[in-house]
């Protein structure tokens, strides 16, 4: 008798604790997982990461409760938009005569460039790479079109007929 109620309390333990863990109330899971799907749905479409749509997306992450267990998966994915969001410093003022790194536009987009470049070298998920990626993809093809119109002093291109004076 006293094996048969033994038995039945590790049961009836067994499925109260069943039932816990089937009725979890953390809501973080489902709205990380939303915001994720808006995530990808942006990296889809190439949007580069100043663009006001990603706002809406870090505030899907940011919503996920801090104490969820979904949270640390969010904060990774704020970092992320965070790092990929931040605005390059514009290169100082020209100086007459000045010359090197940050001297020209052309030097100033390939620092910026390598900038991105080194980031997503030391970028820790898939998710930032994906979006340093993209950035720096229009880094570099911003960088291919100034260098095609940066001539080096002597060099200018004149129209025809007009020539050096």
């Amino acid at each position: 008798m006293r094996i048969a109620h033994l038995r039945h309390s590790a049961a009836l333990l067994l499925a109260g604790l069943l039932a816990l863990s089937g009725c979890s109330t953390d809501p973080g899971p489902e709205q990380l997982r939303k915001a994720e799907g808006r995530y990808q749905e942006l990296i889809n479409q190439n949007l580069p990461a100043q663009s006001p749509a990603w706002a809406e997306v870090v505030a899907q992450f940011e919503a996920v409760p801090k104490d969820s267990k979904a949270r640390p998966e969010a904060e990774k994915r704020l970092a992320a938009l965070k790092a990929a969001r931040e605005k390059i410093p514009p290169r100082p003022l020209a100086r007459p005569g000045a010359t090197g790194q940050g001297a020209s536009d052309v030097e100033a987009k390939r620092a910026a460039c390598e900038a991105l470049a080194k980031k997503l070298g030391e970028a820790n998920t898939d998710a930032t790479r994906d979006v340093l990626r993209k950035v720096l993809e229009t880094c570099q093809a911003e960088l291919v079109r100034l260098e095609a119109n940066d001539h080096p002093p002597g060099e200018e291109v004149h129209p025809p007929g007009e020539g050096a004076h």
